[in-house]
């Protein structure tokens, strides 16, 4: 999973997927951007790891609930 797609199916802020992966908002805008503009930057593999994961643990503890 992207971690843009984590962001947009629980309705975070950019700032709130920056603290979640440790990088700057500004890092976290740059991975939203579409690969034909400048400056397009995909998010490290380990972020896509780290976004199931997150995903799967935020799926889980809504469900216990």
């Amino acid at each position: 999973m992207n971690p843009i797609e984590l962001m947009r199916k629980y309705r975070w802020s950019y700032l709130k997927l920056a603290s979640e992966f440790g990088i700057t908002e500004a890092a976290a805008r740059r991975w939203a951007f579409s690969e034909e503009a400048t400056g397009y930057r995909n998010p490290p593999s380990m972020a896509y790891i780290l976004a199931e994961k997150i995903d799967k643990e935020l799926s889980l503890s809504t469900t216990v609930r």
